[in-house]
């Protein structure tokens, strides 16, 4: 056998090795920062304003802890009434963070999903248009305006519409979107700002 078709041999079990463990390493693992995202501990240190529910759906079932079923039966003046807010946790200025979540609508609709820092009510945010098919997942990673403290919370509201929309598996971390590692047979594709998405609403919520 020539030197060459040895060195060849050694290239091909090179790639077919490194082939075979890119296709084999799990989803990286990343450190969720927000509080109760899961729904484990019920709706506990999730809030929504008058007009809406916030409530654990029984009948909806996740591979992850819960689903929560948001009820929205009055709205106020403004688009922000009623808004959902997560416990709240810190960010730091400059830096990326993804906010990724499931969810559903009993029909389609768009909500605005931002990152608002409290006292101030700014942050970086974005629309989305919620399907009425099933649970999937929706994503935005954008760099942070601001810092804490004071802290942040994960800000959700509806632009003046009434409905019932349901929601899951929270994540918020430092970095680019991460992929998932859920069990889902026909698991959809995470929606991300350039798809199923409206564009970018105002960074400050007048109040």
């Amino acid at each position: 056998m020539s030197r060459i078709s040895i060195v060849c041999g050694v290239l091909l079990s090179v790639i077919l090795i490194l082939a075979i463990w890119t296709t084999t390493v799990p989803a990286k693992e990343v450190e969720n920062i927000l509080d109760n995202p899961d729904f484990e501990a019920d709706t506990g240190g999730w809030t929504i304003g008058a007009g809406g529910t916030f409530l654990i759906d029984k009948k909806e079932k996740f591979p992850i802890g819960q689903v929560v079923k948001a009820q929205i039966d009055a709205v106020g003046a403004n688009a922000w009434e009623p808004e959902i807010h997560s416990k709240s946790f810190d960010v730091k200025n400059a830096t990326m963070y993804t906010c990724s979540f499931w969810a559903k609508a009993s029909k389609v609709r768009p909500i605005a999903v931002k990152y608002e820092q409290l006292d101030t009510w700014v942050g970086p945010s974005q629309n989305f248009n919620i399907t009425d098919q099933q649970l999937e997942e929706y994503s935005f990673s954008p760099t942070m305006t601001m810092g804490s403290p004071p802290q942040v919370v994960i800000h959700i509201q509806f632009n003046n519409q009434t409905g019932t929309l349901w929601f899951a598996h929270f994540r918020v971390y430092e970095g680019k979107y991460v992929e998932d590692d859920l069990k889902i047979i026909g698991k959809p594709k995470a929606v991300t700002p350039g798809e199923k998405l409206a564009s970018s609403w105002g960074e400050i919520k007048s109040r």
